[in-house]
């Protein structure tokens, strides 16, 4: 299902809902997907989030909270449909969507968004035609991207262009509880995330000197530019692997 068609889902279905025609609600799951992508719409185009998008997780939340100002059905139906509008015509009018392409990695389908899997594979691209410096640069711009997309799955968390990757990488841990100062955490997973720590540091500091938007000390080799390949697919497959941990045991609230 498109973004597009997504949008028009969950808008058909609560204003259904509101007009009582239909006394179901949809799956959270549709939901879900819907806030994101207004949320990341509303981030790149500098757009206020409508507020029910903000304060909720489910239909069943949405419809109490509009409920909850005592306005008519049709003024309810109208402020929902106006809503998902706006970003429904940008969609169609930027003619964007969500693109979904096979790469060797092990990134969950539905968090993956096209300037993600783009950085993938220029990862793997430049590597092959011998532009290192350039993989380098690839490879800090797909954790810096992983970093963002998990991170707008989060309503109350606000991120700029101008946020460094050791920052970004601090605010995911911090909001996926994998903080290594937590006493909680077993020793050797504590050693870990201290690891993982150093290697984001590592890529951010060897691409600033390195990479092929700065002038590099000197060229880049081969095996160098393929640990910081790797090492960025490491930390973004566990990332992903522990956000979907987490959102499934219920640890961590969008």
């Amino acid at each position: 299902m498109s973004a597009i068609e997504t949008l028009e889902k969950v808008k058909s279905e609560i204003t259904s809902y509101i007009n009582g025609s239909s006394s179901q609600f949809i799956d959270n799951e549709s939901f879900r997907k819907a806030r994101i992508i207004i949320k990341r719409i509303s981030q790149e185009q500098n757009l206020e989030v409508p507020s029910f998008i903000t304060a909720c997780r489910t239909v069943e939340e949405t419809v109490d909270e509009l409920y909850s100002d005592g306005a008519p059905d049709f003024v309810q139906v109208n402020y929902v449909n106006l809503s998902f509008n706006k970003y429904i015509d940008f969609l169609e009018e930027q003619q964007l969507d969500v693109k979904i392409v096979h790469v060797e990695a092990e990134v969950p389908e539905e968090l993956k968004f096209e300037y993600i899997l783009e950085s993938i594979e220029k990862c793997e691209n430049r590597i092959n035609s011998g532009d290192y410096s350039g993989a380098v640069t690839s490879a800090k711009t797909l954790v810096e991207g992983v970093c963002k997309e998990i991170l707008n799955k989060f309503a109350d968390i606000t991120i700029d262009n101008k946020t460094d990757l050791p920052a970004l990488f601090t605010k995911v841990r911090q909001n996926l509880n994998l903080d290594p100062r937590d006493p909680d955490l077993d020793k050797a997973l504590k050693e870990v995330l201290t690891g993982l720590i150093k290697i984001v540091n590592g890529i951010s500091e060897i691409r600033n000197k390195r990479g092929d938007s700065h002038i590099p000390t000197y060229k880049i080799d081969r095996h160098h530019a393929l640990i910081v390949v790797n090492s960025a697919k490491t930390v973004v497959t566990f990332l992903f692997n522990t956000y979907e941990y987490q959102l499934k045991k219920g640890s961590v609230i969008l």
